[in-house]
């Protein structure tokens, strides 16, 4: 009696749930529902104004030498002597002996060449003697006009001939005899040596490279756009001083951010066809620090090869508008403000895209408002609270 009681009370607490699901399900609760207004969306904005601006362009390069040659041997023999200057990063002046080569057979040359023409001399001076006889006696004996053969005039100029022959050939011994003492031909630095003392050289060897060291260069690569921002001197340049824009250059070397000023002084004129740049030539005065008493004087030389950062001084431009580069938008628009708070698109044209801003020189009016955060797909017409960005 007492089980089915138990099963009684079970059953009719499961069908009192069924009940109560069904109420619940037929007859919800209903909620106080209000409507949702959208908030429009905070943007940031500047006020723009035309301003002034000196442009600047960005670009690299790798340092090298103005003049770099090797060095040739112009006769043969033995080196002899190798100044203690011609090493590898050994600096020398002009006019600096560097390799001397065994003069003994030049010298030799030399004193020939002046015995033949010491020779081709007195035969001349004996010939213009017997030309001057010969005009004498045909004073006395002869009748009629002379002939030149009487007159000894071809014999004189084959005698004037051969000491003029032989005057070039000791002006030529001589400067084979020069050849044997190599001297710098410029103030420079040694690249490398390929050489060593007592070693034979023969006509058209080499004994190293060396470069100037007056000068550096470094090929600068800009676009056609930057191009007409740049000063580049005309070529060739109208004076020996002539200069351009000024250029800095900058490099990690020795362990710290280095420095060190030039200026452009001309262009090459041709295009890559790869990659549509123009390169302009920046020169660097006395890039090793050499010169006394120089006031421009680089704060660290300048070593050849050296890649480097380098700074154009550009042209002053007037009217241009100047934005964080999150202003530009894609296909090259802003969004502007109007007086309603609503976004308008504008086409602009850009000057130039940096990484943090960028340079508009048309499609703005002074005073109007750009938006520069806030929204990432702006639409046109659009409703916006405009907020200054601080």
């Amino acid at each position: 009696m007492k089980a089915r009681k138990q099963l009684f009370i079970a059953l009719f607490v499961i069908m009192a749930g069924v009940v109560a699901a069904m109420i619940i399900v037929q007859m919800p609760p209903q909620a106080d529902q209000q409507p949702q207004v959208a908030e429009p969306p905070v943007v940031q904005t500047i006020a723009v104004q035309p301003q002034r601006l000196q442009m600047t362009v960005q670009t690299r390069g790798r340092v090298k030498a103005q003049t770099e040659i090797e060095v040739i041997t112009g006769v043969s023999g033995n080196i002899t002597h190798v100044a203690p200057a011609f090493v590898s990063g050994g600096f020398f002046k002009k006019g600096d002996l560097l390799v001397s080569i065994d003069p003994a057979e030049y010298d030799l040359r030399v004193a020939q060449a002046q015995a033949r023409m010491m020779e081709a001399q007195y035969q001349l001076t004996r010939e213009e003697a017997e030309a001057e006889q010969a005009r004498q006696e045909w004073r006395q004996l002869g009748e009629g006009d002379p002939s030149p053969l009487n007159l000894r005039i071809p014999q004189l100029k084959e005698k004037k001939a051969k000491l003029a022959a032989e005057q070039e050939e000791l002006k030529n011994a001589r400067l084979l005899r020069q050849r044997t003492e190599i001297r710098a031909p410029f103030n420079g630095r040694v690249r490398s040596k390929t050489i060593g003392m007592g070693q034979y050289l023969n006509i058209g060897d080499v004994l190293g490279r060396i470069y100037s060291s007056d000068l550096a260069e470094v090929r600068l690569p800009v676009n056609t756009q930057e191009l007409s921002w740049v000063d580049v001197p005309d070529w060739p340049a109208r004076s020996a001083v002539a200069k351009g824009a000024e250029v800095i250059l900058s490099a990690n070397y020795h362990g710290e951010l280095q420095t060190w000023r030039g200026w452009i002084v001309r262009g090459e004129g041709a295009i890559d066809e790869k990659t549509g740049m123009v390169m302009i030539v920046a020169q660097v005065s006395d890039p090793f620090g050499l010169r006394e008493n120089e006031r421009d004087r680089a704060v660290m030389a300048l070593p050849v090869g050296l890649y480097i950062e380098a700074s154009i001084e550009g042209r002053w431009l007037e009217g241009v508008y100047v934005l964080p580069a999150s202003a530009l938008l894609k296909d090259d628009r802003v969004a502007v403000i109007d007086q309603d708070s609503r976004l308008r698109l504008r086409h602009v044209a850009v000057l130039k895209k940096e990484r943090e801003q960028v340079i508009l020189k048309e499609g703005l009016m002074p005073g109007e408002r750009i938006m520069v955060s806030g929204i990432l797909y702006p639409l046109e017409g659009m409703f916006v609270v405009a907020k200054e960005r601080p």
